[in-house]
């Protein structure tokens, strides 16, 4: 018998806590625990995990209270100490999954060689509205195959850590979370794994997880945003250079279209921080040139060939300018409902 065990962190999760934990016991492989780990919630997350929980006498459960807000890694850690599962499952308390999950994925576990330090497949984006799913985009299809543990960082190829599993002797070797990260956590232990092992793929018809996004808010961005963009670009930026040991893209041994990926989103968080935070973007372009002294924006076109002739911030001008029809017709269409309000990344 293999034990998947769940670790779920919550912090201010009164309203949809139950749900997440509705999803864990709906599972069809039997043989799981699952270790929520309240993050010094103010709100009332604490009784409705005991309401919840106290209702389910057959589960194999753990209710553990840091006291105090610790951060996520610190919350993932205490549910990991807590855990004797062979394979762990990191399930955000706003998140979900579909009850085949881990049958799915445990029928590559069990065959999997001890190298392999976790396995992954394709997540989703979703709006939760009373009970009802609606998706916000295409599956997304991670592809680590022959790539180099850094391609962890990198949006167009990346896992998702809560989409996978990951082996618990894994975790344990390479120290669990990094608790002074608030952001990028899950990308970076998803590195760490990648580095000292193998990551799988689970192949799957479905999405196996379905990640939460709330329409009161958009996501990265401005002083209204979930998150603000500069931290975010920023510690991204950090992660990738650390990954990189801080030498140059030349020196990675990365193939074409990977190096193009990693610029790519270079490029994206580089133009976020240009709409949001300017003394932000000056010190992300100045750490960009550890990667490529002569870093220049990969898209659109223009602004890459404009910025070899003016420099990359006159450059990232000359983009905002061609993105100003688009803004105009997109906040136009939300008005008129065709297009939802909420989004990912506030441009300015």
């Amino acid at each position: 018998m293999t034990v998947v065990s769940v670790v779920m962190p919550t912090f201010n999760a009164a309203r949809w806590v139950a749900t997440a934990i509705d999803n864990v016991f709906a599972q069809t492989y039997p043989h799981l625990e699952l270790i929520v780990v309240d993050d010094g919630s103010q709100d009332d997350t604490v009784p409705a995990v005991r309401r919840k929980l106290a209702g389910n006498a057959t589960a194999n459960w753990k209710l553990v209270e840091l006291g105090a807000n610790r951060g996520p890694s610190a919350a993932r850690n205490a549910g990991l100490g807590a855990a004797s599962g062979e394979w762990v499952q990191f399930l955000d308390s706003d998140d979900l999954i579909p009850p085949t999950k881990f049958e799915r994925q445990m029928a590559y576990c069990a065959q999997a060689p001890q190298d392999v330090t976790a396995v992954y497949s394709p997540f989703r984006l979703c709006h939760v509205d009373d009970g009802k799913i609606t998706w916000k985009g295409p599956p997304i299809e991670p592809d680590m195959a022959g790539r180099a543990p850094i391609m962890c960082l990198v949006s167009s190829v990346r896992p998702l850590h809560g989409a996978g599993l990951a082996r618990r002797a894994a975790l344990d070797r390479i120290g669990g979370f990094d608790e002074t990260l608030r952001f990028w956590e899950c990308e970076e232990v998803t590195f760490r794994l990648a580095r000292a092992g193998r990551l799988l793929p689970a192949p799957s018809p479905e999405p196996v997880y379905y990640w939460r996004m709330h329409r009161e808010s958009i996501y990265i961005g401005g002083v209204e945003a979930r998150y603000r963009a500069a931290p975010v670009a920023l510690g991204w930026l950090e992660q990738v250079l650390r990954a990189a040991e801080h030498r140059p893209l030349d020196q990675l041994d990365l193939s074409p279209d990977d190096r193009r990926r990693l610029l790519d989103d270079s490029t994206t968080w580089a133009r976020l921080l240009y709409a949001q935070d300017r003394p932000a973007f000056h010190k992300y372009l100045a750490m960009a040139r550890t990667l490529d002294p002569d870093i220049a924006p990969t898209h659109p076109a223009y602004a890459a060939a404009a910025s070899r002739h003016v420099g990359y911030e006159a450059a990232e001008r000359l983009a905002k300018l061609g993105r100003k029809p688009k803004s105009f017709v997109r906040r136009a269409l939300q008005r008129a409902g065709v297009l939802p309000q909420q989004a990912l990344f506030d441009w300015g």
